[in-house]
C-alpha cells in the first residue's frame, strides 16, 4: 500500500508539473563542474526527479565521457533530421538521461525559422517525462547555453576553500552579474570540513559581493571532503548509488531536496520546448556571425 500510494503521488506531481521544467546552471568558480553535475543528478534520480543533463563538452571532458559512456549522436544530428531525440538522449547508470549538444549548439544559429519550430515542437515530445534540466556551464563551454530565460533559471557557483578559490569564485559571480544582469547567486561550497568552514567561505565572497557587485548570495549548502568522490568518479557512477552512506552523498541529497522545493520562476512558458526556443534565440544573439562561418 505505502507503494501504490508513493506511485499514485509521483504521478499526481508529474501530472501538475509536467510543463514546469527547472532550470538549473551549475558554474564552478575554478576547475569544471561536472562531478557536480553528476552526483546532483544520481540525487535528484534517487528521490525521484526526471533529470534531463545538457551536455556540451566534446570527448573527453563532458559528463557522458565521465560516465564511461560514448554517445554515438549528438543535437546536430536532429537539426540535420539524421536522428529522432529520443535516438540521441543517452542512459546512464543510475537513471540519469544526457543530451550531447556540442555541435549542435553551434548549429542552432543557422537554423531557418520553419526548423527552429520544428526541433521546439520535437523537444515537447520526449518519450519520458522531464522536470529537471542541469546545464554544466563551465568557462569556455557553449555560452548561449547560459542566456535562454536567465532570469528564469536558478544559478548555482560552486566554491571552495582557500583564497584562490575564493577569488575565482567571486570573478565568476562578477562576469555572470555583468553579461546578464544577475542579481541573485546560489552558492554550494564543496569539499570542506564542515558546514562552520562553508558558512565561513561563503561570507567572505557574500561580503565582498554585496559591497562591490549590488548582488545577493544566498547559501544552499556545503559537500564534505570525502574521498568517495574521487572513488565514484572513478566508477563512473553517481555518488549516491556508488557510496549510498558516504559523507558527501549526505551534502548532494541535501541539495538535491533543496532544489526540488525550489517555486518554479513562471506558470508558462517553462517545457523543454520553450527552453529550446529560448536557445534557439539566444544563440542567435550571441553568434550573429555563426551563419556565414566557414
Amino acid at each position: 500500500m505505502p507503494s501504490l500510494r508513493r506511485d499514485q503521488a509521483d504521478g499526481l506531481r508529474r501530472l501538475l508539473d509536467r510543463d514546469a521544467l527547472r532550470v538549473v546552471n551549475i558554474s564552478a568558480g575554478a576547475g569544471t563542474g561536472t562531478g557536480t553535475v553528476i552526483n546532483l543528478a544520481g540525487a535528484l534520480a534517487e528521490i525521484g526527479r526526471d533529470v534531463l543533463i545538457l551536455d556540451d563538452r566534446p570527448g573527453e571532458q563532458g559528463v557522458a565521457a565521465a560516465l564511461g559512456l560514448a554517445p554515438r549522436f549528438d543535437l546536430e544530428d536532429v537539426i540535420r533530421r539524421k536522428r529522432d531525440l529520443d535516438e540521441v538522449i543517452v542512459r546512464g547508470p543510475a537513471g540519469l538521461r544526457i543530451l550531447p549538444i556540442a555541435r549542435g549548439a553551434r548549429a542552432l544559429a543557422q537554423l531557418h525559422a520553419a526548423e527552429q519550430q520544428r526541433l521546439a515542437e520535437r523537444c515537447g515530445r520526449l518519450g519520458f517525462p522531464v522536470d529537471t534540466l542541469l546545464i554544466d556551464s563551465a568557462p569556455g563551454g557553449a555560452r548561449a547555453l547560459l542566456t535562454p530565460g536567465m532570469a528564469a533559471q536558478e544559478l548555482i557557483v560552486l566554491a571552495g576553500g582557500g583564497a584562490m578559490a575564493v577569488t575565482a569564485a567571486y570573478a565568476l559571480i562578477k562576469r555572470r552579474a555583468g553579461e546578464f544582469g544577475r542579481r541573485e547567486f546560489h552558492v554550494l561550497v564543496g569539499e570542506v570540513a564542515d558546514e562552520a568552514e562553508a558558512r565561513d567561505i561563503f561570507g567572505n565572497i557574500a561580503r565582498v559581493a554585496r559591497r562591490y557587485l549590488q548582488v545577493s548570495l544566498v547559501f544552499i549548502g556545503h559537500i564534505s571532503a570525502d574521498d568517495k568522490l574521487q572513488q565514484a568518479a572513478r566508477l563512473r557512477l553517481p555518488l549516491a548509488a556508488a557510496f549510498p552512506g558516504a559523507p558527501a552523498a549526505a551534502g548532494f541529497r541535501r541539495l538535491a531536496h533543496a532544489v526540488a522545493r525550489w517555486p518554479h520562476a513562471g506558470e508558462e512558458g517553462s517545457g523543454f520546448d520553450d527552453f529550446m526556443r529560448g536557445l534557439i534565440q539566444s544563440s542567435r544573439v550571441r553568434t550573429p556571425a555563426a551563419a556565414t562561418s566557414p
